[in-house]
């Protein structure tokens, strides 16, 4: 028996007669944390809004704590949702605005007051209850968004690029903040992102999307050191892939004998792994860019464009300087044919 809580079997989404997610397939557990991770188009959005209950079925099925949901009003889903703009109300302070649901639902005020107070003291922001949005920080703001959220005791919650907003501090700080209150709570989340380090720091498992389809499921450490196709290789860091054929990298203007055996597909290498100043292909440096501990560069050379770093304490290349390098059996990641 499956422990799915979140359970989309052959769903199919489409705007018009247009299919963005043709057959997708996906469970997940009571408690975890999923990222849905891809770049724009790829149908990560829209799934999340089709778990909300916020667009119909082109085809498949919904399930939520094992009840079908594909025909159930969103309101009626018990779904949380923390979006990107926040969609606080100015008018009103922290309190009434974490209050506002469960006035809608008419509970008790003693119950009302009771679990505002909690939200508020889960995300840390008890001593601001009497705040209004305007006279918040950014990221206070999407606490008090989660806080929202959390009060209406939702089975799911969904979270819509949520740090997009926020500067680097803040977003380090609210990542900080969503793993404690899942640990916390327990909550079930879908976390909707394009970013890859938030992907990485947050979830328990990443959904990597890509024409509306899966491109590749599994944790994070799956996901960045043992990416399965040329497109998840690329998106997680691996910028110089090449063709594989018989003993030769297959380049744009030539081939050139890999060195070491590798089996027919790709061969990709992050720009660390790159050795420059040693190796049997040539270059010409047309990029130089020095990002604190390391320098980046990128090199023009027969095989295509080479993206390369190396610590900033090793010596410096120039722009149109002619220079060697190798690409290494260490640090590189076979992907093999697709049959």
């Amino acid at each position: 028996m499956s422990d799915a809580f979140v359970s989309l079997q052959n769903l199919s989404l489409a705007y018009g007669k247009t299919v963005v997610v043709p057959d997708l397939d996906l469970d997940i557990r009571k408690g975890e944390l999923i990222a849905l991770l891809g770049p724009s188009g790829c149908g990560k959005t829209t799934t999340m809004r089709a778990i909300a209950g916020l667009m119909s079925l082109h085809g498949g099925s919904i399930s939520i704590d094992g009840v079908d949901m594909s025909r159930t009003p969103a309101n009626k889903r018990g779904i949380g949702l923390v979006f990107q703009s926040y969609a606080l109300f100015p008018h009103l302070n922290a309190f009434e605005n974490v209050a506002f649901g469960l006035r809608l639902k008419k509970l008790p005020s003693a119950e009302i007051k009771e679990r505002v107070e909690g939200g508020l003291e889960k995300v840390g922001l008890a001593h601001l209850a009497d705040r209004k949005p305007a006279e918040m920080s950014g990221g206070q703001q999407q606490r008090l968004s989660l806080a929202r959220s959390l009060v209406m005791e939702p089975k799911v919650l969904l979270l819509d690029e949520p740090l997009s907003n926020l500067d680097a501090r803040l977003r380090l700080e609210m990542r900080t903040e969503l793993q404690r209150v899942q640990r916390d709570t327990g909550i079930t989340m879908v976390f909707v992102t394009h970013d890859q380090s938030e992907a990485l720091a947050l979830a328990d498992r990443i959904v990597l999307m890509k024409d509306g389809v899966i491109e590749q499921l599994g944790t994070p450490d799956d996901l960045y050191n043992r990416p399965e196709t040329v497109f998840a290789a690329d998106f997680f860091g691996f910028e110089n892939i090449f063709e594989v054929s018989g003993s030769d990298i297959i380049g744009r203007e030539s081939r050139a004998p890999i060195g070491f055996a590798a089996a027919d597909g790709h061969l990709a290498w992050r720009p660390g792994a790159v050795k420059i100043g040693s190796g049997s292909h040539k270059g010409i440096v047309r990029g130089v860019a020095f990002a604190g501990e390391q320098r980046e560069y990128v090199i023009d050379s027969p095989l295509g464009q080479i993206k390369a770093s190396c610590p900033a304490s090793e010596k410096a290349h120039t722009l149109e300087e002619s220079i060697v390098f190798d690409l290494p059996k260490v640090g590189a990641l076979a992907i093999p044919a697709r049959r």
